[in-house]
């Protein structure tokens, strides 16, 4: 390290000379050398911009991610490592003005203590004569680091120089003038004499002062801190300026001043070369930072609850069913089966949930027990010391993550129940290797499971033919209900979440080509594609205000109208399923590429029934092909009946039991408690 500061100081003296001989002035010079560094430090200033944007940017987003795992932190770091990288963000960039200032400030020192060697360009041999004249003639042996700055208050004080140094020499150091207004710059403020010194660490105190207030109202950073962070800021700010300014020569510290002044103009031309209003929304910075406090204070609020039911989870001795569901939106997969469970049987359901709105607090019945868990510190031993006889979830990579079996228990039945009817071959690789039981709901992912297991040499689950319940539910739910025929005829575009899903590839593109189509349009994007992208929506509706035909439909607690449109639209949503087997309408699928969770999983040799199905519940557009989408839905829509007959008898072909799969799991349930 000391070589490369060496370096430095080689260099930065080769500038402070040229400044000094064409100013005259010594802290004049070091003003001059200031602004040389923070001209010369522009690009990266443009360059740490358009990073911190990209920071801002991410900041809503990264905040929905701590509110998502605000119990589990492995998860929230990959998350976070995924969207540094999907935003391209280096947190690296950040810190790299402060190490570059580092070196320039050390590098800087040197060349104050050495002001004969790199401001007088006094050579190497002259100088060690001088020192060993200030060591043996003078009678200084212990100077220091400020030898060189001591041997010119001696020669200036009329002590003789040496014989051996050349009259020019000894006339340049006379000469040099190391004040700036009165203030010895090669000088160390201090308590114990020279007060007039002290105005340099004041003074750096202010200038940094005067820094923070400009970048809470400039930098793109400061704009998005909270009033508190701001604070902190400024006070460690003015402190470690003013702390720093006593402990170096006041020309570093007349450096520190001036480096703090001139970053306030040079913040002024980045942010008009680069503005950050332009880029950064912060209404929704704000927003979702208020949500990320609500979240984080609520979590505090039900801290006592986990822990006490926590407490009584564990008072309950032979247990013999539990439920796990991870947040409120799954309680409908289990819905029916717990219904079964209480109707046929006397046996008490434990139901344990990570969201403490979760539905099932609302149920009751004497045999449902509710117990909130979401924290690592009681969810992951509640899992380690599980002890009962069967665990349903519907959360796939038991034992991959913070979900493990019970090391209490040995013989726990784990089941798997789908929570969706597409390819699990599309699953993360191993997501169901530890359950012992799968209730499946159709014949492909059967298969699909089976051929893992042989490719693997993974034990053999037990696959129960079950169906899906929650199809069932809405198959029956549909059919209990009178349904009017639209005029016009309703589209309902419905993307999933993911990249490079509909909205980002052709949203708009489709919207135009459908406007002249006769049909009336809702786009209902994902709810969190919405809660990311709001301005992006708020434009849409704002482009299409003028289309009484075209709605782009953002408020989720209106009804969905899904089920009661003639044609659904989407690209990987699993929303497709249900539209397709519940209604028995028409499915266009734009041909956006697939989400792949299991990079391997063509080696099972099956093609999943994500991509083989499409065509028979529907059919398949190209986004080359966008231009001609009216006609497409024309002729669909004039082949409902015809659709409508496909789309049943793909049901029954691959579906299990449909309109029996409650009953099926419910009665497997039982049986296996029971015995």
């Amino acid at each position: 390290m000391s070589h490369i500061i060496d370096f430095l100081t080689e260099i930065l003296g080769y500038v402070m000379r040229g400044c000094y001989s064409l100013i005259g002035s010594y802290g004049i010079a070091i003003i001059v050398f200031t602004l040389l560094t923070k001209v010369l430090l522009f690009p990266l200033s443009l360059l740490t911009q358009r990073n911190a944007i990209r920071m801002v940017n991410l900041q809503p987003r990264l905040d929905e991610l701590k509110i998502k795992y605000i119990d589990d932190k492995d998860k929230f770091t990959d998350a976070q490592v995924a969207l540094y990288k999907e935003y391209k963000y280096n947190p690296f960039l950040d810190t790299v003005p402060l190490l570059l200032q580092i070196p320039i400030v050390l590098g800087l020192v040197g060349v104050i203590y050495r002001p004969l060697s790199y401001v007088l360009s006094i050579g190497s041999e002259t100088v060690d004569k001088l020192n060993s004249w200030l060591v043996n003639t003078v009678g200084i042996a212990d100077a220091g680091s400020t030898y060189q700055i001591t041997i010119a208050e001696k020669l200036k004080a009329g002590i003789a120089p040496p014989d051996t140094v050349g009259g020019s020499d000894i006339s340049s150091i006379l000469g040099f003038d190391m004040t700036f207004l009165g203030i010895d710059l090669g000088k160390v403020p201090s308590f114990k004499g020279d007060y007039y010194l002290l105005l340099i660490p004041l003074l750096a105190g202010l200038s940094a002062w005067l820094l923070c207030y400009a970048q809470n109202k400039l930098n793109v950073l400061q704009l998005a801190q909270g009033k508190l962070n701001k604070i902190i800021t400024t006070v460690f700010m003015v402190a470690f300026s003013t702390y720093f300014a006593f402990i170096v020569p006041c020309g570093v510290g007349l450096y520190w001043i001036f480096g703090n002044l001139f970053a306030i103009p040079l913040m002024i031309v980045t942010n008009l070369v680069m503005p950050p209003k332009k880029y950064v929304d912060y209404d929704r910075l704000v927003k979702v930072r208020e949500q990320k406090k609500e979240k984080e204070e609520e979590f505090a609020r039900y801290r006592k609850r986990e822990a006490a039911d926590y407490k009584r989870f564990f008072a309950v001795k032979d247990m013999k069913l539990m439920f796990y569901s991870e947040s409120n939106g799954f309680y409908k997969y289990f819905k029916d089966m717990i219904d079964y469970v209480c109707e046929h049987s006397d046996i008490v359901i434990h139901y344990v949930t990570s969201d403490p709105h979760d539905k099932i607090f609302d149920d009751k019945r004497e045999q449902i027990r509710a117990y909130y868990s979401a924290s690592d510190r009681y969810l992951i031993p509640l899992f380690m010391k599980l002890d009962c006889d069967m665990c349903i979830m519907t959360m796939p990579d038991l034992e991959k993550y913070h979900i493990k079996r019970s090391r209490v228990r040995k013989n726990i039945e784990y089941v798997f129940a789908c929570h969706g009817i597409g390819s699990i071959s599309l699953y993360r690789k191993g997501a169901l290797d530890w359950f012992d039981t799968v209730f499946c709901p159709n014949k492909d992912q059967f298969d699909e499971i089976r051929a893992y297991e042989k490719l693997y040499g993974t034990p053999e689950k037990l696959l129960v033919q079950t169906g899906y319940p929650l199809i069932d539910s809405m198959i029956k739910d549909y059919e209990s209900r009178a349904h009017q025929r639209n005029d016009p005829p309703q589209i309902m575009i419905a993307p999933s979440w993911q990249p490079e899903n509909i909205i980002e590839l052709c949203a708009e593109k489709l919207l135009d080509e459908l406007s002249g189509s006769g049909c009336r349009v809702i786009l209902r994007p994902h709810p969190q594609q919405v809660r990311h992208e709001p301005e992006r929506f708020e434009r849409m509706k704002e482009k299409y205000s003028s289309n009484s035909n075209i709605e782009i439909q953002t408020d989720f607690s209106v009804t969905n109208p899904v089920m009661e449109s003639d044609l659904l639209i989407t690209d990987w949503s699993d929303i497709s399923w249900e539209f397709a087997f519940v209604t028995k309408r028409p499915i266009i699928y734009i041909d956006t590429p697939m989400k792949i969770m299991n990079l391997e999983y063509e080696r099972i040799g099956i093609e999943p029934m994500n991509k083989t199905l499409r065509q028979s519940l529907g059919r398949v557009v190209g986004l080359d092909e966008l231009g001609g989408i009216s006609e497409i839905v024309r002729t669909m829509l004039d082949e409902r009946e015809h659709y409508s007959r496909m789309i049943e008898n793909t049901r029954s072909e691959h579906m299990y039991n449909v309109g029996r799969s409650t009953e099926l799991c419910g009665r497997y349930i039982v049986k296996r408690l029971s015995g």
